[in-house]
């Protein structure tokens, strides 16, 4: 029985990089949004002139968003994705930051992160336009359930709920830090 054969892994491969992102993928999203915000104005610190250079601060703010809508919820984590998954390398240019570098940018922007956070919720929710339609006289069955109809008062509860979600997930991320440091200290 013949079957399915994947690739030969010793084969040279020439391609974009642009070519192993999906077009539909949230990662694309992400980074259209965090690549058009003035990230100045969220009061970023600044980093250290000496010594190595720094990370950019819209990467790290792509892995964080990035992070949360895939339940990635552990700065090591987080910096594994940067190695093994093809949709972050994509976003962040092939960087590589370590679970520290990630943990100490979060720490030390936490009100910015938590602001481009609230940003990303209402510019998703601003996504959704708001018209009417009609059709004159055809009758056309319904293929939509009431959770799937968003009023502009279920879409201000959702944001709600997102930014509530991203304290959680702030939280979560805080405490895996935690317990993660306590296990490679004992």
């Amino acid at each position: 029985m013949p079957y399915v054969s994947g690739f030969d892994r010793d084969q040279l491969m020439c391609c974009s990089w642009d070519a192993f992102v999906d077009k539909e993928s949230i990662a694309r999203i992400i980074d259209a949004f965090v690549n058009h915000l003035d990230i100045g104005k969220y009061g970023v610190k600044p980093v250290a002139a000496e010594g190595r250079p720094s990370y950019d601060p819209k990467s790290l703010y792509k892995i964080y968003i990035y992070g949360s809508r895939k339940g990635i919820r552990s700065s090591r984590k987080l910096a594994e994705s940067c190695k093994v998954n093809l949709e972050v390398k994509w976003m962040i240019g092939g960087v590589e930051p370590d679970f520290r570098t990630i943990a100490d940018f979060r720490k030390n922007n936490i009100d910015s992160l938590k602001e481009i956070f609230y940003e990303f919720n209402r510019r998703i929710s601003g996504a959704v336009e708001w018209g009417f339609s009609s059709v004159d006289g055809t009758k056309i069955q319904a293929d939509n359930a009431k959770d799937n109809n968003f009023t502009k008062n279920k879409l201000d509860d959702r944001i709600k709920w997102l930014n509530g979600h991203t304290d959680e997930y702030l939280r979560i991320l805080n405490e895996m830090d935690k317990q993660e440091e306590t296990d490679v200290i004992s």
